[in-house]
């Protein structure tokens, strides 16, 4: 079934396209990860909460941001953070050695860049605009977005 929205500036099939390959894509990723198909509330050896600065979450009523890591037997880790703040963020990313964090999903990003999938061409280009912060353990999260990062090995460490 394709459903098809009218706006004042015509059809969009495009993005609601976009939205259905964004939708599969997660549902596909959510079920790879065992860590996030668990029957109870993961514990303190699976879970850590993050700010914007690693193992320090602001629980106060004023934050518009949390994060937090989860250890997968599949995905190794997988880094989540929510910025609901109209300001962007610069995120510090908790230390891994041997091991750097890799952009998955940024829903600030325009398709198909929101989720980078292995089968993206481009996908090692869009990885690279971000090498400068994610060598400095850093990631720029704009305004009401969510991002999934997940563990690599790095190469030659």
């Amino acid at each position: 079934m394709i459903i098809i929205l009218i706006t004042s500036g015509g059809i969009r099939r495009k993005s609601l396209q976009d939205f259905f390959r964004f939708c599969c894509l997660m549902t596909k990723f959510r079920q790879e990860c065992e860590s996030l198909g668990l029957n109870d509330f993961p514990t303190a050896e699976r879970l850590q909460w993050h700010g914007l600065a690693p193992g320090v979450p602001d629980w106060s009523k004023t934050s518009r941001f949390v994060a937090f890591t989860l250890v997968d037997s599949v995905k190794r880790e997988i880094y989540i953070a929510f910025n609901s703040s109209h300001l962007p963020a610069i995120v510090s990313l908790p230390e891994r050695p041997g091991y750097r964090w890799e952009p998955l999903v940024d829903t600030s990003k325009p398709a198909p860049f929101d989720f980078l999938s292995s089968d993206l061409s481009d996908r090692d280009i869009a990885v690279k605009q971000y090498a400068h912060f994610l060598d400095a353990n850093l990631y720029p999260m704009l305004s009401y977005s969510s991002i999934i990062l997940l563990l690599s090995p790095v190469e030659g460490a």
